[in-house]
């Protein structure tokens, strides 16, 4: 999840931190969110939500990831027996709708992967390390190749040693991303060449196609393709790529090339001990490579660009970072680093737990009219309530918005009956019916909407007209709907001026409490406050004792969500 890229850099808008970009590591960007060569917005979502599958053998791989059911897959340990040349393991993707992440950092696929007339792919945290390059026509470690291979997204993987390349997007492929990938070469050879687009001069499916962004990844120690394309209009944007003399020496040493009728837009990329960093050679009068703002160190050969290429059709601007910030952002966040596949999973969305805990037991609260009980099993945590007829118990439930809650109440009623209970939270009172389960012991889970107040509520569970109820236990407390919150224009707006924050204009509610949330770039919640709108732009003191880094900032109220990347010094 990316847990949002991902889930994603060194940011600051209207923060008073040293900062330039932004994006959630746990959405899609580029090439891969669109439709075509268009402004039309595609979705990527993978699997979505459909059920994780884990798979812990290379068979049970290639048949989740070929057959035509929407699937989120996890990766269990090594999988696959290796490969050479045309022979060996190969996991072929040729269902869409396709899910598939390493379930730890650095899971190994001992298999290429081919991605053949397949939509809507993500490819997440996994390692392919090949055989080592040779000259021969041998297998890739991932192709993306054929007319149906469209809105794919490659993210947080390594790709290195491949016998032929590393990452190849061919015949009629379009619309892929690879984000925070790493692709290199460990073993000294004349063929480690790494990414093509395009297999040849003479390719007619591919015109208008092989439509293709990078975005902070890093290339090590490639002697060529970094990327080499034809007809596509591909992105090379905040990447870093780094020569290595000791693999590529005595050998022709090209970055980015644009060969027949492709179109790049080379931009604030860092180029390190590179010969030819931008080559020229296979434009065949027809190729294109627009140079912006890029950083060459170390670097001999040619550093110009070639024509105008295109702007992209994407949004990107906002998170892009300077070219002097790539690449200690990229060291920092590129391959499989992923701790677990929830935090940037595919349709990643930051859930909305109360504070401290979405999940409470009824046994907690204070009893009036019944006990604390663990006789019957099958219960969560220490017990259940067990009223006594007129009987109640109140949770104290704290939540971060004010709004509409579903509270999934988990009871058992082994009586013979139907019995009620009333839950109430100050602002609004629910009656809810408990169906007989069949005994004490068998639980089920009802369902009651309540209004809850932004803070801490009283939430009161009572029986009926002097009845008896059911046993309740546990209860999760999830938001339906958030509360309208409107601008306090009981003042002039020179006493409550709007806060600017994420480069947006956000209205500020008179007493109004924002949720700052802060993850690191890998996921992981370091710290959550709650802030009142006038101290939000302070963001040192939201920092202050974190390690230096780079963190995700999200923004959270009622009625807005921002979020930025933060470098802490």
């Amino acid at each position: 999840m990316f847990k949002v890229p991902s889930r994603f850099l060194t940011v600051l808008c209207a923060f008073a931190v040293s900062a330039s970009a932004a994006v959630d590591q746990c959405k899609p960007i580029g090439w891969a969110t669109r439709s075509g060569r268009t402004t039309t917005e595609f979705n990527v979502t993978g699997g979505g939500n459909a059920t994780p599958i884990v798979v812990k053998t290379f068979a049970d791989l290639q048949k989740y990831a070929k057959d035509s059911s929407p699937r989120v897959i996890y990766i269990d340990g090594t999988l696959g027996s290796g490969w050479s040349g045309r022979t060996g393991d190969r996991l072929n993707i040729t269902g869409s709708n396709k899910t598939i992440i390493g379930l730890k950092p650095g899971t190994v696929l001992k298999a290429p992967i081919h991605i053949s007339k397949a939509s809507n792919i993500i490819v997440r945290n996994i390692v392919i390390q090949g055989p080592g390059s040779n000259a021969e026509q041998a297998w890739d470690n991932l192709t993306i190749e054929n007319n149906g291979s469209k809105n794919i997204w490659i993210d947080h993987c390594e790709f290195w040693d491949g016998q032929d390349g590393n990452a190849d997007v061919v015949k009629g492929a379009d619309n892929v991303t690879f984000t925070w990938c790493i692709f290199g070469y460990k073993k000294k050879s004349s063929h480690n060449l790494s990414n093509l687009i395009g297999s040849s001069d003479n390719e007619p499916e591919s015109e208008g196609k092989l439509n293709v962004t990078y975005m902070f990844n890093w290339w090590q120690a490639a002697n060529q393709r970094k990327p080499r394309c034809r007809y596509g209009n591909v992105h090379v944007v905040n990447n870093l790529l780094t020569g290595n003399a000791s693999i590529t020496n005595g050998t022709d040493v090209l970055g980015v090339s644009a060969g027949h009728m492709c179109k790049v837009r080379t931009e604030r990329n860092v180029f390190i001990n590179e010969a030819n960093p931008i080559y020229t050679g296979n434009a065949n009068g027809t190729g294109v490579n627009e140079v912006i703002d890029n950083i060459f160190t170390n670097c001999s050969g040619n550093t110009r660009g070639t024509g105008t290429s295109f702007t992209p059709p994407y949004d990107y601007t906002s998170f892009m970072l300077k070219a002097n910030e790539v690449e200690a952002a990229v060291k920092a966040n590129a391959g499989a680093t992923l701790k677990s596949p929830t935090e940037c999973d595919a349709n990643y969305v930051e859930p909305e737990p109360p504070t401290p805990d979405k999940q409470y037991q009824a046994e907690k609260g204070v009893i009036t009219g019944g006990v604390s009980e663990s006789s019957n099993a099958g219960y969560h945590g220490d017990g259940y309530v067990n009223f006594d007829k007129g009987g109640d118990v109140v949770v104290k439930v704290k939540v971060d918005t004010a709004g509409q809650y579903k509270l999934d109440i988990d009871f058992s009623n082994g009586s013979s009956e139907v019995r009620s209970l009333t839950v109430s939270a100050g602002i609004d009172t629910a009656t809810t019916s408990f169906k007989v389960t069949g005994g004490w012991t068998v639980w089920e889970t009802a369902e009651v909407l309540v209004n809850l107040a932004a803070g801490e509520n009283a939430v009161k569970f009572a029986t009926v007209g002097g009845n008896d109820g059911p046993n309740i236990d546990q209860f999760d407390v999830t938001l339906v709907k958030a509360a309208e919150v409107k601008p306090d224009t009981s003042k002039d707006s020179t006493e409550n001026p709007p806060v600017s924050i994420f480069a947006k204009t956000v209205p500020v509610v008179k007493q109004g409490i924002y949720r700052i949330s802060i993850f690191d770039t890998k996921g992981s919640l370091m710290r959550r406050l709650n802030v009142e709108s006038s101290k939000v732009g302070d963001v040192s003191a939201m920092t202050r004792g974190l390690p230096a880094g780079l963190y995700v900032m999200q923004l959270k109220s009622a009625s807005v969500e921002r979020r930025k990347f933060v470098t802490v010094k």
